[in-house]
């Protein structure tokens, strides 16, 4: 954590063309789970391969800070490829409220995930859900739309379930930790998950099927699913596990400027172990690959940087 103690206090407005070197650039994340510990990795990598220093701006979910990002608020943000399309298209979770001054940056990583479970519980598929106490997230939220999604792969609603109602990832995870819930959303690898397991013992991912991308994918675009095969032990998963994964993402305000991406792209492309090296999360991280999506619109100097090295693919 000392490597994020030097990013001190973000800089007053972004649209300000300050030099590059010693300049602060806020990172908008979320605090717990996955998201933190990609943000909080990210802000050290940056921080310490580049002229730039990076203040992460952690919140209480994406939601919230996607629209200070849209706003010229905050340089930086981290989000899911399905919720940052969904941004920028004013739909889903964000119904009626584009957010049209968003660019992406670079596809970090995959985000493998799925639900899990403590064995304590008996629960064994998607199906088993049905009766159980399950996590109800504000309406149009990230969390809402990955149980929908994910619940009705094994053919269960909301309405066959018990409803928690949950503001957020950390309450998420408390309420698991304690048993008011049965079931959470997890990347694997991530510590949240870990510390899932020292609070209610050994847990399981739910399994997914051959054929629920079609269903996933109607309320998380982008979505693909992977079986866990030899990547490595991590909680909750063995090598027949099969989760659902879709790409992180890097995304800005569309006048940041070219300088400032640009210095935070060459330390991403050039530090490729220092990524890695943030842990299970970061273990598939391929700088050949920060383009791999491009759907979306780009900042103009990221396509100029990726075209340079000849890693823009045309989609």
């Amino acid at each position: 954590m000392q490597h994020i103690l030097k990013t001190a206090v973000v800089t007053a407005g972004l649209m300000a063309a300050a030099p590059v070197s010693a300049q602060m650039v806020g990172l908008a994340t979320t605090t717990g789970g996955a998201t933190e510990q990609i943000g909080l990795h990210l802000a050290t990598v940056l921080s310490d391969h580049s002229d730039l220093v990076i203040r992460p701006q952690v919140m209480a979910n994406s939601s919230q800070y996607i629209p200070m990002v849209n706003a010229g608020r905050v340089e930086f943000g981290i989000a899911n490829y399905p919720q940052v399309a969904h941004a920028m298209e004013g739909i889903g979770m964000s119904e009626g409220s584009a957010n049209p001054d968003l660019r992406m940056i670079a596809t970090i990583l995959p985000f493998n995930a799925g639900l899990v479970v403590p064995v304590e519980t008996g629960i064994e598929s998607l199906a088993d859900l049905a009766g159980q106490a399950v996590p109800r997230f504000p309406a149009n939220s990230l969390g809402e739309f990955f149980f929908t999604a994910a619940m009705e792969t094994g053919g269960v609603s909301y309405d066959e379930v018990k409803p928690v109602p949950t503001s957020n990832f950390g309450e998420q995870f408390n309420n698991i930790k304690s048993g008011l819930t049965d079931v959470t959303i997890g990347s694997v690898g991530a510590q949240s998950i870990m510390d899932v397991e020292a609070s209610r013992g050994e847990v399981r991912y739910l399994s997914f099927k051959e054929g629920d991308e079609e269903i996933l994918s109607r309320y998380l675009p982008g979505t693909s699913l992977t079986t866990w095969g030899d990547r490595g032990e991590a909680a909750g998963v063995t090598p027949d596990t099969v989760v659902l994964f879709y790409d992180y993402t890097l995304f800005a305000h569309k006048d940041v400027p070219d300088e400032v991406v640009t210095a935070a792209l060459e330390a991403l492309y050039t530090s490729a172990d220092a990524a890695r090296a943030g842990g299970a999360l970061w273990s598939e991280y391929d700088e050949t690959q920060l383009a791999r999506v491009t759907t979306l619109p780009y900042h103009p100097a990221a396509e100029a940087f990726f075209r340079e090295r000849g890693i823009w693919t045309e989609q």
